[in-house]
């Protein structure tokens, strides 16, 4: 049976969090049992070559996995074009911290040159006489511009998009209304300038891209891992085709508890449960949880994350770590629904008990700026420290002696099970979903009561009054997490999943 697999995903890059790694964790599976495999993406981005690369190069990605994005197959393939940057008039004003020069003409504000890290032309900027946006020209590594976009004055967002192909031809162009951002025309255009089809909006063009990605396979199977993707695969009329909803969060909307609104990102997925050949959650709580709230379904499935771990043996099986006994780690996207502030404030409990300890905290987003106030304010700065991100969880893992999670709500907490597979134990809130079906309380890890910070910092006390006990729980998390969340079950259930699937095709 010649199947090829398809997961969908608004977009892809090398410093991402737990969805992005989950979903080419599953893209790498596939590729690695022989199937033809596909990643497919839909957001304009230039520098997907140098993405594909890095991803390849850092062994997140296997390199016949076959990442497609919309943008450069509507374009099409091109011969190697660089033109030199412009000979640049005017005076230029440092932006201060944001790579990116304001330039003056005669006294005029008239552009605006924003830079990549690695010096590369970004996009300009253009403004008229009353410093009104007038447009945007983005540009790729090789200093070709690929989109330009016309904006409207009052509200300085865009009206016209035209993306263009290296010889200055456009291969696609859009009206875009400036108030939502929403295209209500879309054209795709020849290479001599001819429109060749028309769409009304985003939402037709990129469904009627799938259905010409899938069209020649024989027993394509398509695996919906955002949300903002889920419509899409539901619109694909292709008979053959087999739909997966891979749901990766939670399906609750705050406050995350089982009487909570549906999320209205996986509204989607919910209303059109009946016509997926699959449903996919990560945990048996959640499942039980979707069911009470809409019936029982045959065809939702719980399919949780495979572990992968680093941790060397010894020479009779039994792991060797190197633990520092005065070090606690944090993971993850430094965002509000994680809860990184609470963690903090705990810690500075936990140094009125264990004054020599320390807390790292890994990972990037918007609010880095926050917390490091916070650090500053509760006057933790020799004890607590924001360390950026990492591509290397394993290591950061083996070297502390536990691990903190305090999120809001998750879908699984991959740091947990990454934590507990690297034999590092885990102090985490007892939340939905995740930690409470991986972390055996006591035994492989803490659990505390939800938001409750005293408990939260009496937990990590509890672990550094006591580093033996917890290395051996550590040890313990290492041996259920191999046991129960290793790849070959992983792989097993999929194979199980796809195969019903092919065979049970919903023809509405």
């Amino acid at each position: 049976m010649n199947t090829s697999m398809f997961f969908l995903v608004n977009s892809l890059d090398v410093k991402r969090g737990g969805l992005t790694k989950a979903s080419l964790n599953q893209a790498n599976t596939f590729a690695n049992m022989g199937y033809d495999t596909h990643i497919l993406t839909f957001d304009f981005n230039t520098r997907y070559d140098k993405i594909r690369k890095n991803l390849i190069e850092t062994d997140q990605l296997n390199k016949n996995v076959k990442v497609l994005n919309m943008y450069e197959e509507l374009c099409g393939e091109e011969e190697l074009l660089v033109k030199p940057e412009p000979i640049e008039t005017g005076v230029l004003d440092p932006h201060v911290g944001h790579n990116a020069y304001r330039v003056y003409e005669n006294g005029l504000y008239t552009r605006y040159k924003k830079y990549h890290d690695d010096g590369i032309l970004d996009f300009v900027d253009y403004f008229n006489e009353q410093r009104y946006r007038t447009k945007k020209e983005v540009y790729d590594e090789n200093g070709v511009v690929r989109k330009v976009s016309y904006m409207d004055i009052n509200l300085n967002k865009p009206r016209q998009m035209v993306y263009y192909r290296n010889d200055s031809q456009p291969y696609l162009s859009k009206w875009v209304n400036p108030e939502n951002g929403r295209a209500i025309r879309v054209n795709v255009h020849e290479i001599n300038g001819n429109i060749k089809k028309i769409f009304k909006n985003d939402e037709e063009l990129k469904t009627d891209w799938i259905e010409n990605v899938i069209e020649a396979c024989e027993n394509p199977v398509l695996v919906s891992d955002a949300r903002n993707t889920d419509i899409l695969m539901i619109k694909v009329k292709n008979k053959k085709a087999a739909k997966i909803w891979r749901l990766h969060s939670s399906h609750l909307a705050a406050p995350y508890e089982t009487d909570s609104d549906i999320a209205p990102t996986v509204q989607t997925g919910i209303n059109h449960i009946d016509h997926l050949d699959a449903a996919l959650v990560l945990t048996n709580q959640q499942k039980i949880d979707i069911e009470n709230r809409i019936g029982k379904r045959d065809n939702l499935f719980v399919l949780p994350h495979a572990a992968k771990s680093s941790i060397k043996k010894g020479l009779f099986g039994g792991v060797k770590v190197e633990k520092d006994e005065k070090l606690a780690v944090v993971i993850g996207r430094y965002s509000a629904i994680k809860n990184l502030n609470h963690i903090i404030k705990a810690f500075k409990i936990v140094l009125k008990s264990v004054p020599d300890v320390r807390l790292e905290l890994w990972g990037e987003g918007p609010e880095r700026e926050n917390l490091q106030k916070l650090i500053k304010e509760l006057k933790l700065t020799e004890n607590v420290s924001l360390k950026g991100y990492t591509q290397n969880p394993s290591d950061i893992y083996q070297g502390a002696l536990f691990s903190v999670l305090a999120s809001k709500t998750e879908g699984f907490a991959l740091s947990v099970l990454e934590s507990m597979s690297n034999c590092t134990p885990v102090v985490s809130y007892d939340i939905r979903y995740g930690p409470r079906e991986l972390i055996d309380h006591h035994e492989n890890g803490l659990l505390v009561e939800k938001y409750n910070v005293d408990k939260l910092a009496e937990a990590m006390i509890t672990m550094f009054n006591n580093p033996k006990d917890s290395i051996k729980m550590g040890k313990l998390a290492s041996k259920k997490i191999e046991k129960n969340y290793n790849q070959k079950l992983y792989e097993e259930k999929w194979i199980n999943i796809v195969n019903k699937v092919i065979n049970n095709r919903h023809v509405d």
